[in-house]
């Protein structure tokens, strides 16, 4: 079991972080739905989007943050 903290962008402050506990096997999908964030993706520290299906569990350590963020944003469009 490990303890992860979920920062959640564009929620407009309604949910900034969610503490979530996972256990081997546990899917990016499996989070994004326990909390009920359709249409986000969770992305590492460093850069970089979770596969939905990726073990999360194998992926981050014990207390790392990681962030959920909406996935349809389009970026440099005028």
């Amino acid at each position: 079991m490990k303890r992860i903290t979920i920062a959640v962008a564009g929620t407009e402050g309604k949910r900034e972080y969610q503490d979530v506990v996972i256990l081997p096997g546990t899917q990016p999908r499996d989070v994004l739905a326990g909390l009920g964030l359709q249409g986000f993706q969770l992305s590492r520290p460093d850069g970089g989007a979770f596969d939905f299906t990726e073990d999360l569990y194998q992926a981050v350590a014990d207390g790392q943050k990681v962030y959920a963020t909406k996935a349809d944003v389009e970026a440099g469009r005028s």
